[in-house]
């Protein structure tokens, strides 16, 4: 018999010496004492844990039971799922067009009327008034011919439909689309109205797209800087509104194709003061234009030029790319900036032109359509011209027919000059750099121009594409559309503020997304205008409705899938986290979320072996295939328990999407339907104890009430010949029914109380035995299946319902709901992850008990799953069929463990040495070494090296544990304040702190996973009577 549960005994010696005063007493304890305690504990909690769930009759009927076991071809299922989201994201891809066609259309035939706020009005995302109803509004409808209406504007009131919150997680209007306006841009300015003015007939194709998509945001954001989306809604903001649509990634993806840059920082002596400010700011505002699919670098000049990025010096210079956590890195090396000394243009040229070539080299056998790479300058001003160095480095020759050249130019020059008061030649001859090599000039001379001016250098690299009429659509990265309450929301200033942030105050929970969108060009027929960037149309896309496509059904226990882009990014993986909720940090989007790379959160066991480096290769270059590799894992819901486990990885290309899906199944768990070809009987039904996984079992026919409707389901889906039914899940569902069906008679009558009269003394006899049985007192017993069927009971009174009134049943229903689906709940995959004959452990704590330090708030839960054999390929797998789990009272527990240890057998001696002494400390483990049951209540659920990590260290020299290093990438460095107001001493005593603090970090970081011995065998070792 294999066990998880593990007992720690140590003499309290090991503690008291920081007790000044107290005699240090040392106990003898023969160490067969402790595997004594061990072998009757676990022996005790086995039998009662197997009397109160019932497993054992399970266990036979399904030894007994004739099924049919369904293998799932992993290779197979990721190409169906991956055409499934293919077809999806088409539709998708398809409205962002018809946006983009109708757009150039209005424009086509548009012509300027001068608009002004007094003759123009529109809906302002940031002053809708939101009402359900008409109530006691009255409208100018309402009133007669005589009446005059004297009410609010009503163009800035819309009828917010709640029933839309289903799609949108807030109340949306599908009558009009709304508008955002940047702070920085005065929202009656006349340009801005004009844009807006003609943009307006977009609703019409908005609204004939939102027939094919139900939540999607659709949204058309203007080059001029104001954002048009649908459906309206109103915006949230929490103090100032930073947003710009124009620093996003989906526009600045779609408006120009990949970006090479090189910024030049002037940093000579004449760069000081505002200036300088001025400069780093226009720096910071180039940085957070690119995305992911550019590369960049940062480079300072004066007498010399120098990688502002100390990384890039060291590997003597290149491009980066630009993730978030590159640019956060250039933008802090950016702040130590110096002026010194005078400007030497030609080296810093030189240096920016040789950066660019090394990793983007000159292509003469054909004409670019304009280049990617580009040279942003920023400077006080310059001498003269270095026209000698733009012929030998930047312009070049090609053939364009038999007799005929052209001169190109390998990077864009884009020149900016800062300060107010610049000289003529100094003006000219920066402004001459730009246009001189076909980019742009422009003159920076105060904060307010850095918004105004930087990313209009998008415009001018999108040009090319709009001449050639290039399409060119964009697939952005994953990104946060975050609807929370604005309480609860606290922005990141250390970010980039390059969201679609919204911030709705009835809404739960972040919502990750991604965007399809493509360019909007002026093509008027005249040199000046046509090919002019008119904004970016496209569709935000809700990534829960892709992943709905995902058949978890067919994954098991420890299975899961996840998303990657082309440069090896995740968009959804179930260990991301792209929300940070704790209580240091408000609820912030997490630094880095957008640039997790998989190989952050699939870690191999062995770091030689290169199969995950090979699927993320594959992946990227759209392959098709399946690798097998053995992981290191997080579970839990803090995800601080870690597994070794051997995984199948089968994936696909999403095609015309730079994206790729890969589904993962255990090895052990395997991917198997277990099912009979059985009808459902509705009388197999205990309605308001079970409940149902809600899966798609056959066009979206999912779980639904009252029960008898899903029997009827379930049944048709049985008789059906459509291949879009899923008739394995169905009929799995019904075996998982009908095999489980016994389980509430067990679980009743070992709750039930004996009654007995005061004569009968044969039954109040065995009524007492029956009660000596059940030393421990449980909350509730629970069965889930593969199938995602779940039943329980209530051990405390839980109330008799009429099975065949739904409504009696849904309060209850809604707390269970929380389980469901059954593979996907922590017990489940604890005892997936322990495998057969294992009770796995675990600990629940109420956020009361800290308050109250009532026990009564600690639940023990203890999982344990029924495998079944399957013969597959001439072999025998075991199947993972079922999990019964025990969630029972903390108290009885420790009770029993005292029980336990007060006695021992007639050959051994310990009538000195028990858990209750103060002599002693006990403590019961679970796998990862976290406190299960403690003398101490305040340690249950603590990782027991911040208890005694010494002791814990010595137990893993012994074999008890084994140490898995992993590292956490997406982990939190908290910056705290160490000093104190109370002691003139802390800044002593800092040195100490930190050191503390280092060793605390150290000791966090190994994660320690139990091996699998027997009791018996483990506990030759526990014992430290001397410390």
């Amino acid at each position: 018999m294999q066990w998880t549960l593990s007992v720690v005994i140590a003499t309290t010696v090991v503690y008291l010496f920081t007790i000044v005063g107290f005699t240090q007493s040392f106990l003898e304890l023969n160490p067969a004492i402790v595997e004594f305690w061990a072998t009757s504990l676990g022996q005790q909690i086995d039998r009662q844990c197997k009397n109160a769930s019932g497993i054992k009759v399970i266990e036979k009927k399904y030894k007994e039971a004739t099924y049919t076991t369904h293998y799932i071809n992993g290779k197979t299922l990721s190409v169906e799922v991956a055409k499934k989201i293919e077809s999806y994201l088409q539709v998708r891809l398809e409205a962002a067009i018809e946006i983009k066609k109708k757009a150039q259309e209005l424009f086509l035939n548009y012509s300027s009327e001068n608009h002004t706020c007094d003759d123009f009005t529109y809906y302002d995302s940031k002053d809708i008034t939101i009402y359900k109803d008409r109530g006691n509004l009255i409208f100018p409808e309402d009133l007669d011919e005589n009446s005059t209406y004297n009410g609010p504007n009503l163009e800035l009131y819309l009828p917010l439909y709640e029933e839309w919150r289903e799609h949108f997680q807030i109340p949306v209007s599908l009558n009009a689309s709304a508008i955002h306006v940047p702070t920085n841009i005065y929202k009656c300015a006349p340009f801005l109205l004009d844009n807006i003015s003609w943009t307006g007939k977009l609703d019409e194709v908005f609204s004939k797209n939102q027939g094919n998509m139900k939540s999607a945001w659709q949204f058309f954001a203007s080059s001029a800087g104001f954002l048009r989306f649908y459906p309206a809604s109103a915006w949230y903001n929490e103090g100032m509104d930073m947003f710009d649509a124009r620093l996003t990634e989906w526009y600045t993806s779609a408006a120009a194709p990949p970006k090479n840059i090189i910024i030049l920082l002037d940093n000579s002596g004449s760069m000081t003061g505002l200036r300088m400010e001025i400069a780093k700011t226009t720096v910071k505002k180039i940085m957070e234009s690119l995305n992911e699919n550019d590369f960049f670098n940062l480079i300072t000049f004066n007498n010399d030029s120098r990688f502002v990025d100390c990384d890039c010096q060291h590997s003597n210079g290149s491009l980066i790319q630009a993730t978030s956590k590159n640019i956060r890195r250039v933008t802090k090396s950016l702040m130590e900036v110096q002026s010194i000394q005078i400007a030497n243009f030609s080296k810093a040229f030189q240096l920016a032109f040789d950066v660019l070539q090394k990793h983007s080299p000159i292509n003469r056998s054909r004409i670019n359509l304009g280049s990617n790479n580009a040279i942003m300058l920023i400077t006080d001003g310059a001498s003269e011209t270095y026209v000698e160095v733009f012929d030998s480095y930047n312009w070049y020759n090609v053939t364009v027919d038999k007799d005929q050249t052209a001169q190109l130019r390998y990077a864009r020059i884009f020149s900016y000059l800062i300060g107010q008061e610049v000289t003529l030649a100094n003006k000219n001859h920066v402004k001459w750099m730009g246009c001189a090599n076909k980019g742009y000039f422009y003159h920076i001379g105060t904060m307010a121009d850095v918004h105004d001016y930087v990313q209009d250098y998008v415009r001018v690299m999108a040009r090319p594409l709009a001449v050639h009429n290039i399409s060119h659509n964009s697939w952005s990265g994953v990104h946060l559309n975050i609807p929370l309450p604005k309480e609860n929301f606290g922005f990141n200033t250390n970010s980039r503020t390059t969201e679609w942030i919204r911030l709705p105050s009835t809404a739960t929970k972040p919502v990750l997304s991604i965007s399809v969108s493509t360019p909007v060009y002026d093509q008027r027929d005249d040199e000046i205008n046509n090919g002019n960037l008119l904004g970016v149309a496209g569709v935000h896309i809700n990534l829960d409705e892709i992943l709905a496509f995902i058949p978890r059904s067919k994954l098991g226990a420890l299975g899961y899938a996840f998303i990657i882009n082309n440069n090896g990014f995740v968009l959804s993986h179930p260990d991301l986290k792209p929300w940070n909720f704790s209580s240091f940090g408000g609820n912030t989007p997490m630094n880095d979320y957008k640039n997790v790379d998989i190989l952050f959160l699939e870690q191999e066991y062995n770091s030689s072996d290169e199969q995950l480096p090979q699927l993320r290769r594959a992946m990227i270059n759209g392959e098709t295939g399946h690798v097998q590799a053995t992981v290191k894992k997080f579970y839990g819901q803090q995800l601080h328990r870690v597994y070794i486990q051997t995984q199948n990885y089968y994936y696909a290309p999403i095609l015309n999407t730079p994206y790729s899906i890969a589904l993962v199944i255990a090895e052990h768990t395997n991917n198997h339907y277990i099912y009979q070809t059985k009808s459902l009987d509705p009388q197999s039904f205990l309605w308001c104890s079970m409940v149902i996984a809600d899966w798609d079992y056959c066009n979206n026919q999912r779980k639904t009430t009252p029960f008898f409707k899903f029997v009827d389901i379930i049944n048709n889906v049985l008789k059906s010949s459509d291949p879009l039914c899923n008739k394995n899940l169905a009929a799995s569902v019904a075996f998982d029914v009908n095999i489980t069906r016994g389980v509430h008679a067990i679980w009743n009558d070992y709750n039930k109380e004996i009654s007995c009269s005061p004569n009968n003394q044969t039954c109040r006899i065995r009524r007492l035995i029956a009660n000596s049985q059940k030393n421990l007192d449980f909350n509730m017993a629970m069965v889930g299946t593969r199938a995602g069927v779940t039943r329980f009971q209530d051990f405390n009174g839980q109330a008799e319902l009429d099975q065949s009134n739904d409504e009696s049943c849904l309060s209850l229903q809604k707390l269970i709901d929380l389980f469901t689906p059954s593979i996907d709940t922590e017990y489940y995959k604890k005892a997936a992850v322990n495998r057969r004959n294992v009770w796995a452990f675990s600990s629940t704590i109420h956020p009361d008990f800290e308050d109250t330090l009532n026990t009564s708030y600690i639940s023990v839960a203890a999982s344990r799953g029924i495998y079944i054999q399957e013969h597959h390929r001439n072999s025998k797998k075991d199947i993972l069929a079922s999990v019964f789990t025990l969630h029972m009272k903390y108290d009885s527990l420790f009770r029993m463990l005292n029980a336990t240890t007060s006695f021992c057998s007639a050959s051994l001696d310990c009538s000195s040495i028990y858990c209750h002494n103060d002599s002693v400390d006990c403590y019961l483990l679970d796998e990862n070494g976290f406190v299960v049951v403690a003398d101490d209540p305040l340690l249950v659920g603590k990782f027991f090296g911040y208890i005694d990590y010494q002791v814990l260290l010595d137990m893993r020299k012994k074999g008890m544990f084994k140490e898995v290093p992993i590292t956490d990438y997406q982990a939190v460095c908290i910056a705290c304040d160490m000093s104190s107001e109370n002691s003139s001493a802390s800044s002593i005593l800092n040195p100490f702190i930190y050191m503390v603090k280092l060793l605390m970090w150290h000791i966090t970081q190994i994660t320690l996973s139990l091996t699998q011995f027997s009791l018996v065998n483990l506990w030759h070792y526990i014992y430290y009577a001397t410390g």
